[in-house]
């Protein structure tokens, strides 16, 4: 059931861009000038784009890949079917002859029903899962932005045009933060526990279809509260901070990083051979010593486990972190500053 309605809500949004791309194409076909016509055409060719990554989204969603990563999805689709029908309405009216001025807040207005949070967090998602190089998420920013430049650059700006500008990138900012909130820890840049999470079952749905070696890492800060003891709560948000950026140094883009909570950090490595596990962590380990030397000193504890995914994912992943876990709490045992796999 879960799994219709976020069928249904990447749907809607297939939806609504595809109906983006039309409106777009109407307003090209509107007017003489030859290069508002190409801007319009422009503009439809990027959401022609979102449309790609939305029918691949559907498709990763149809294996499974996806999980559902709202809250209250029943209430997010019914926002988004509402969206969808404000842009037919303006589907209809783009066919209309109309004044430039009307043709950009009709524009604007299709961008201001797009910025729904729901498709900011899906995109979000998206980057993280398939890591391309062209992700809408990245590019939404500048989407926005030629606008303002293109209404400047043909004489289309009134005060009222222009505040409309500013609200849409503002709402677009505000997007992207809802989202980020939802997925990243505030302090360290890191996915929080709840975007690592479904993050890493996505990876491992994939690894398993590709019967690849998945490895979990759990690193934790050896004496974190003496640290806070010592130094401060500052200091030792920096600390955590520093250890983030390490961590994100040593790993390959395929892999995702976590902070578990607390001084704990967690890794999920969906293609990496067993041998080379025990190399990476202390790999980790050591960066993280030799690059806060110079500031607090610091070392971390780390444990690894590793297997080929091949039954029911969550379950199995559960497996992984316990197992690594426990090597995780052997370092400690053993003396900290040390790797166990």
């Amino acid at each position: 059931m879960s799994n219709d309605i976020l069928r249904e809500i990447v749907e809607t949004c297939l939806d609504m861009d595809t109906r983006a791309i039309e409106i777009y194409r109407n307003l090209s076909q509107s007017t003489s000038n030859e290069e508002l016509k190409k801007f319009w055409d422009h503009m439809s060719e990027e959401e022609s784009q979102h449309v790609v990554c939305w029918k691949d989204l559907l498709g990763l969603v149809d294996e499974g890949i996806i999980p559902q990563i709202f809250s209250n999805p029943e209430n997010t689709l019914d926002e988004l079917k509402e969206n969808f029908n404000k842009i037919n309405e303006l589907s209809v009216q783009s066919v209309q002859e109309t004044e430039l001025t009307e043709n950009f807040v009709l524009a604007f207005r299709l961008e201001f029903y797009l910025l729904h949070p729901a498709l900011e967090r899906l995109w979000h998602f998206y980057g993280i899962i398939r890591k391309e190089e062209y992700n809408p998420e990245q590019e939404y920013e500048n989407h926005i932005h030629e606008f303002i430049v293109a209404m400047r650059t043909f004489g289309a700006v009134t005060d009222a045009l222009e505040a409309l500008g500013e609200t849409v990138e503002k709402m677009w900012f505000h997007a992207r933060s809802m989202a980020l909130d939802a997925n990243v820890d505030e302090l360290t840049g890191l996915l929080n526990r709840r975007g690592f999470f479904n993050t890493m079952t996505s990876l491992a749905s994939l690894a398993k279809r590709n019967m690849f070696d998945s490895a979990i890492l759990m690193i934790d800060i050896d004496h974190f509260k003496r640290i806070n003891d010592t130094f401060g709560h500052q200091a030792g948000d920096e600390v955590l901070r520093n250890v983030a950026r390490s961590i994100k140094s040593q790993i390959r883009a395929s892999d995702i990083a976590g902070r578990f909570g607390g001084e704990e950090f967690i890794l999920f490595l969906p293609q990496i051979e067993k041998e080379s596990i025990y190399p990476l962590a202390e790999k980790i380990r050591t960066a993280i010593q030799e690059e806060t030397s110079n500031d607090i000193p610091v070392t971390v504890s780390i444990g690894g486990s590793s297997a080929r995914v091949k039954g029911e994912v969550k379950d199995e992943l559960h497996e992984l972190i316990k197992r690594a876990d426990t090597y995780l709490y052997e370092a400690k045992r053993k003396g900290r500053n040390q790797v166990i796999c």
